[in-house]
């Protein structure tokens, strides 16, 4: 059987959401030490993705590639430069495994450093939940 498949841009940005969740300075799932309450942040600080998709020709074989552009925010003290090469390494690696396109860039963009006050802020106040019967 022949034919070809194509992945829609949007598969490719859901993919860089999740490989971004898996870094601990960029989203944190658990509710430990200085990054607690980031998990409610990332939405609040939901990182801007966008892809810029080549698919193969008729003539050619194989997958097409992909670049990306993120922008996305850290936690204040993170070594920027370290997380931004974990954060590239993570999208680059899901994303080729995952759909077999070649990622060609990744250019990431660090707008906003969240500050632990910040995500104090966010977090409900504890004791509340519940206490209405």
């Amino acid at each position: 059987m022949s034919g070809k498949t194509f992945i829609n841009e949007s598969v490719f940005v859901e993919i860089a959401k999740e490989a971004m969740r898996e870094v601990e300075e960029v989203y944190k799932q658990g509710k430990k030490g200085g990054l607690a309450g980031f998990t409610q942040m990332f939405d609040r600080f939901t990182p801007q993705i966008s892809v810029k998709k080549t698919d193969p020709s008729e003539l050619e074989e194989g997958p097409g590639s992909v670049s990306f552009e993120v922008r996305f925010s850290v936690m204040y003290g993170v070594k920027i430069p370290e997380v931004a090469e974990k954060t590239r390494q993570k999208i680059i690696s899901e994303v080729e495994a995952l759909t077999g396109y070649k990622v060609e860039k990744v250019d990431l963009i660090v707008e906003k450093i969240v500050r632990p006050e910040e995500i104090q802020q966010e977090k409900p106040e504890e004791g509340k939940l519940g206490e209405q019967i």
